[in-house]
């Protein structure tokens, strides 16, 4: 697949080794897309600096334009997971990660995007099924990678100008479900508020 950029030879992208069991050439790599957040800011107010980095809405749009579409950009999140879950390649899950992060906190494409998020919070749905409550918590901070990015996700569909109905009620249903099996906490906290710099 052109998204998951599964490539053999020399890499001029983000590479990952696998296993050398799970593929017969240790030359071999796997290529996952780059996400970049940082884009073209040249020109930027202090404000539009603030809300571009809270908003990942332009990494998002990148990383699709080099998968060459959603689905095949779900088709990585899908593969790095699957690579992680059964081949235990680091490097994978953090790529998994990072995808998570920057689908959840493009505000504006939740609009921009209803089909592509629909996919993703049922993808993401069946992805938790195959791991432990407690597997995302940090052992040092014991802060919950994906109760703090889904509270993003959670908080621009709700305020979000524009979201499709259909969508705003997947992701409640998808909010109230890990409430009730993992006893996360989704709830709002005014400290949880970016500070938003106006020069």
């Amino acid at each position: 697949s052109s998204g998951i950029n599964a490539e053999y030879g020399r890499a001029t992208s983000v590479e990952y080794k696998l296993d050398a069991n799970f593929i017969q050439d240790e030359t071999q790599v796997m290529r996952f897309s780059k996400v970049d957040k940082r884009g073209d800011t040249a020109g930027f107010s202090a404000a539009q600096l603030t809300q571009y980095y809270m908003d990942t809405t332009s990494a998002l749009n990148s990383l699709i334009s080099q998968c060459g579409a959603e689905d095949e950009l779900l088709g990585e999140l899908q593969i790095s997971f699957v690579v992680f879950l059964l081949g235990h390649v680091y490097s994978a899950f953090e790529q998994w990660k990072l995808l998570v992060d920057t689908i959840c906190r493009a505000q504006r494409s939740l609009v921009q995007r209803p089909q592509f998020y629909k996919t993703f919070i049922r993808t993401l749905h069946y992805h938790l099924k195959e791991t432990p409550s407690d597997f995302f918590v940090d052992i040092v901070s014991r802060n919950n990678f994906l109760v703090t990015t889904l509270k993003l996700l959670f908080e621009g569909l709700r305020e979000e100008e524009g979201v499709e109905e259909e969508l705003r009620s997947r992701g409640e249903k998808f909010r109230t479900h890990l409430e009730k099996y993992y006893s996360w906490d989704f709830s709002y906290n005014e400290e949880d508020d970016p500070v938003v710099v106006e020069m």
